[in-house]
């Protein structure tokens, strides 16, 4: 038993129906450690978003999310912590607002901050307006429509915000039907914090996808596209607004999606992440680029380092910009010279660093570090040296006396000779030399990577290593952070060799003595659901899988996708082009293959997930359970890409658990179960067979 509060029982406990539980729910195996985390103790850890601190650091702000059991919904709070010397303390404040939609957006040179939030009058998100030294709070707008991303004007005078260009009447629409991928134009707002008045900064003639504003507070940069469907983000491009004339100016014309454009502090230069090369072609990994205003060419900073860009900012010199840069199992802070493209790293260690945030003026940096111990403490960097500060104990109750298990980086080499790497977590309790069952769990993405820490909620990492489990998360090719040439090895193929960077892993593992071979399991969720269905049409090794939200056939899913020109490059175009390349569309598609699998599976997905719909888990369902192979589907009703509500992916961790359990011919697992009970006045029929 673990640390927190929690009760066992039977799965019919939770607000799911009786007619989602086709098999009994299994006792917990007696190889758990006996300190290590429950489901219930592992879900109900807070988690940390959206972090900023005040001008000079004394103020340090984040959302904390956690689950509530009986509402069944993560609630997300605003927290404060006043900061000196010897440490951070958590400000009581009564006027926060229930689940802000943004972080605090501080004032600059002051502690006073801003916060979008629902308005209790309309629902809309609305920016509302706190003073940390007399305790005022106000809302600021009661814009139709709500608002969204705020800026503050340098001197302080204003905020910026975007929002609909026209609201339209609600009472209206609901007579009529939009047509399908169409949207309001989008407009920039200025709210005067002295007068409240509100006027139009830019109205956009199309959809705004993004702006900043310039150090000196002059110029705005705005991404803008004037065609609506979802796919065609490329069409995007970069405008410049003087806030002084109004004046308007192009910046790009190129079809390329920049991500967070940021222009340089003196508004003459800017720079933004794109997933392409420096000839603009596309498929590359997220890199960096800087042009002069006027320049109809970028410069792309780095092209030979192997470093996936995922934020960065410019210093207040313009000399420079710092960057957040994924090496695959790490993540760090870089500094890159913005003349000659020099890099240099910053914090070093086995962690990942998230909700990154620098203040220019002081220099100050922010960040969250998530490593095996810990989910993600807040830590101020110091630049000269990264030496890390830790500024918050977020976890420090939560994790007292709960033994978490041990992570290193594991290399092998695929059969090919290519060096690959991944993360590999012994279960609590290892003994060298004695053999476990090893769950393998493969990325989403797959433009993404396995890193330290890795507290995600969908793989539950701390629960697998406490039930005695070794788990493997590799870095197979077509995942980014180890350079173009790694991520593009699905470009023409998407299968060419990123599952037998899998297998060839859990070979290694297996020659390593860590792995039984006849214990092994596979799970996933997205792009680790594609490769999960994949696994099991072409081998039986496994003894049990889960897959979630993953593909059946590519064709289908290029048509109900939500996102589709990334997948183009796999295949070699549309599955509906004249001459389309429709033979590696159907060799990819696991359903067809779907007569060979023999492995026990379970197959997930969200009821309104429309990245990867719940057509494609209920076509692998259907394929297997044909075969007379073991299987079963749950579709969380109302769900997105992703699980949201708790009693949904704490269902998905004892169903598994359960699974692997009986698959294994392990003691019966019995389920994990809050102390509040979460059955809803629906009857709880949330997940459907």
């Amino acid at each position: 038993m673990g640390k927190l509060s929690s009760i066992r029982g039977s799965l019919a406990a939770l607000s799911i129906s009786a007619a989602a539980m086709p098999v009994q729910i299994y006792a917990q195996d007696a190889t758990q450690g006996e300190n290590s985390l429950d489901p219930v103790e592992f879900l109900e850890l807070p988690r940390v978003a959206s972090v900023s601190a005040s001008h000079d650091g004394r103020y340090l702000s984040y959302v904390l999310s956690a689950p509530d059991w009986g509402e069944d919904k993560a609630v997300k709070t605003l927290r404060i912590l006043r900061c000196g010397d010897d440490g951070c303390a958590g400000l009581a404040l009564d006027d926060l607002p229930e689940s802000p939609e943004t972080e605090a957006i501080w004032r600059p040179g002051s502690h006073q901050f801003v916060v979008v939030a629902e308005a209790e009058e309309d629902g809309d998100d609305q920016i509302h307006f706190f003073d940390l030294e007399t305790g005022a709070a106000s809302q600021v707008t009661d814009h139709p429509g709500g608002v969204r991303q705020v800026s503050w004007l340098p001197d302080a005078s204003a905020l910026i915000y975007e929002s609909d260009a026209e609201a339209g009447d609600k009472a209206a629409r609901k007579w009529r039907i939009e047509p399908f991928g169409s949207a309001d134009a989008d407009a920039l707002y200025r709210v005067d914090m002295t007068s409240g008045e509100t006027s139009v900064v830019f109205a956009s003639a199309g959809l705004i996808e993004g702006y900043s504003l310039s150090e000196n507070g002059r110029y705005l940069i705005v991404r803008q596209r004037f065609d609506p469907v979802a796919e065609d983000r490329d069409a995007a491009e970069l405008w410049r607004i003087d806030l002084r004339t109004g004046d308007s100016r192009q910046l790009t014309d190129n079809r390329i999606r920049e991500n967070g454009a940021r222009l340089a502090p003196n508004g003459e230069a800017f720079a933004y992440i794109a997933s392409v090369n420096a000839a603009g072609e596309p498929y590359y990994e997220d890199n960096l680029f800087v042009q002069t205003v006027g320049d109809e060419v970028p410069r792309l900073l780095f092209p030979h380092e192997p470093l996936e860009v995922q934020d960065f900012a410019w210093d207040r010199s313009g000399e420079s910009i710092w960057v957040v840069g994924n090496s695959g199992l790490r993540s760090q802070l870089y500094r890159v010279r913005v003349r000659d493209g020099a890099l240099t790293q910053i914090t070093s260690g086995d962690h990942s660093l998230s909700d990154w945030t620098y203040d220019a003026a002081s220099g100050r940096h922010f960040g969250r570090f998530a490593d095996a111990q810990n989910p993600g403490e807040i830590h101020e960097i110091d630049p000269r040296t990264g030496a890390l500060r830790q500024r918050s104990a977020i976890y420090a109750t939560a994790l007292d006396g709960v033994t978490l298990p041990e992570q290193r980086a594991f290399t092998w080499s695929a059969a090919d000779g290519q060096k690959l790497e991944g993360l590999l977590v012994y279960p609590v309790g290892y003994q060298e030399g004695q053999r476990y069952p090893l769950v393998t769990i493969t990325h989403g993405g797959p433009r993404s990577s396995a890193q330290f820490g890795s507290w995600n909620a969908s793989r539950y990492v701390p629960v697998l290593a406490g039930q005695g489990y070794a788990v493997f998360l590799p870095n197979h090719r077509g995942g980014t952070g180890y350079g173009d040439a790694f991520m593009r090895a699905m470009v023409g193929n998407y299968f060419r060799n990123a599952h037998t960077d899998v297998l060839s892993g859990v070979d290694a593992l297996v020659a390593n003595g860590i792995a039984d071979p006849d214990r092994l399991i596979k799970m996933g969720w997205s792009a680790g659901g594609h490769m999960t269905n994949r696994l099991i049409t072409m081998t039986n090794r496994f003894v049990a899988a889960s897959s979630g939200a993953g593909v059946a056939d590519w064709v289908s899913l290029f048509g109900e996708s939500d996102r589709r020109s990334g997948r183009i490059p796999w295949f070699g175009g549309t599955p509906w082009q004249e001459n389309a390349p429709l033979p590696p569309y159907r060799s990819q598609s696991p359903v067809f293959d779907a007569w060979k699998v023999r492995t026990p599976t379970l197959f997930w997905s969200g009821g309104d997930d429309e990245r990867v719909p719940p057509t494609q888990a209920i076509l692998m369902f259907r394929a297997v359970r044909d075969t007379g192979t073991p299987t079963a589907l749950y579709l969380g009703k109302k769900e997105p890409h992703n699980f949201r509500r708790p009693s949904h992916k704490l269902f998905k961790i004892n169903r598994e658990l359960a699974w692997y359990a009986e698959h294994l011919g392990r003691d019966a697992y019995e389920a994990d179960i809050p102390e509040i009970d979460p059955r809803t006045e629906d009857g709880g029929d949330r997940i459907a067979p």
